[in-house]
């Protein structure tokens, strides 16, 4: 078979033949694709592709058709007979296909021979193929296995999603029906709690007073300043009935001349409340007592008469909130406004009742906080 040239077309369709795969006759020169010669791929590769031999002696279809038939000449000759020797005689044509030449016996062999080889081939190939197709089929069937598995995982974890978004949106949804859970309840039960703290914190303070604006000298006594005034108010403690006396606060840097300075109060916890309610009556007594009334080693004398003020302790809540009630009262033109035992009173004016307050919400409550100026007056007071 040689090379295909550019002009070269199949002798049976007229159409160039594919490249590679032709035949091409060793008597006639002609060209044939597989298809026009009935031969098959497999055949053309196994057979006539490897073997030069065998393509170099093979011939097209009409070539062979035209072909001489060939006879024994080597067979003797016969007599002619005579029409009487041969007129009843039959006469039977042998057939000349049931003759095997020893060439035609030699490439059936190798036909034969050749198939067999390429039949081997195949069935090993395609014992290959099966059995990579089982192993492929395994893989397969491990890998829906295993995705079978993940997808089971999948939902499941899905559904327990489902059921905590479905809890959730429940919770969410669900109505408070108690009411001690309800945040109303609970802020006024913390405002009941606290309240019950400050009052059990106020009553820690039942045996304490502190003296406001009475002036500090250096290297003062506190204890022989509150024996001092208890003796001016007409009161007789020693150092047994005071448990402790101090000046409340910080003293600021600088301060070296304590009659420019501003007083810190003093606080004194006495050892009986007798002590202390008895020395509360007698300064109401003597609201007139002054500065100068009362003999102190230290202090200085000054030009006007400086008068000080003796009152109940109160805790940091109580002491804040009973600032907003004067400054509330002031503003609302009401007269009076005190303490006793620790709590808050105030009256409007004479002949009318008292008032109890002991949170900013009595405020409201009292005084009748109802309008945009007056909250804003309340949150005036408090930032002050």
């Amino acid at each position: 078979m040689s090379n295909l040239l550019t002009s070269d077309v199949c002798a049976g369709c007229n159409k160039p033949p594919p490249k590679g795969e032709f035949m091409r006759c060793t008597s006639c020169k002609a060209v044939y694709d597989l298809e026009c010669i009935n031969m098959s791929t497999q055949r053309f590769y196994s057979f006539y592709k490897l073997d030069k031999k065998r393509r170099n002696e093979w011939k097209c279809p009409a070539c062979q058709c035209n072909k001489p038939k060939n006879d024994n000449q080597n067979t003797p000759v016969r007599t002619a007979l005579s029409p009487d020797q041969t007129q009843n005689v039959t006469h039977r044509v042998k057939s000349t296909s049931a003759v095997l030449t020893d060439t035609s016996i030699i490439s059936l062999e190798d036909k034969i021979e050749s198939g067999d080889r390429s039949g081997v081939q195949h069935a090993v190939e395609l014992k290959n193929f099966f059995e990579e197709m089982r192993a492929v089929r395994l893989e397969m069937s491990l890998f829906r296995s295993a995705i079978s598995e993940q997808t089971d995982s999948i939902k499941s974890q899905n559904l327990r999603l489902d059921a905590l978004e479905n809890r959730v949106i429940e919770l969410e949804n669900r109505p408070i029906e108690n009411e001690n859970c309800t945040l109303t309840n609970l802020e006024d039960k913390i405002a009941h709690l606290r309240l019950e703290i400050e009052e059990r914190d106020q009553q820690q303070l039942g045996n304490d007073i502190v003296i406001t604006n009475f002036p500090e000298a250096v290297n003062e006594n506190v204890t022989h300043v509150i024996l001092a005034i208890a003796k001016k108010l007409g009161l007789m403690l020693d150092e047994r009935d005071v448990v402790a006396a101090w000046r409340m606060g910080v003293r600021k840097v600088g301060d070296s001349d304590m009659q420019g300075a501003r007083t810190r109060p003093i606080a004194v916890r006495l050892v009986r409340r007798v002590s202390r309610d008895a020395l509360l009556r007698a300064a109401r007594v003597r609201r007139s007592l002054t500065v100068d009334d009362v003999t102190v080693s230290g202090a200085t004398s000054s030009s006007a008469p400086r008068p000080f003020y003796i009152n109940e302790r109160l805790t940091a809540h109580n002491k804040l909130l009973f600032q907003r009630v004067r400054e509330v009262a002031r503003r609302h033109d009401w007269r009076y406004v005190w303490t006793r035992e620790g709590k808050i009173f105030a009256r409007q004016e004479t002949g009318k009742g008292r008032h109890h307050l002991r949170t900013e919400a009595d405020l409201s409550r009292v005084f009748g906080f109802e309008t945009v100026g007056d909250a804003n007056k309340l949150s005036e007071i408090s930032e002050k």
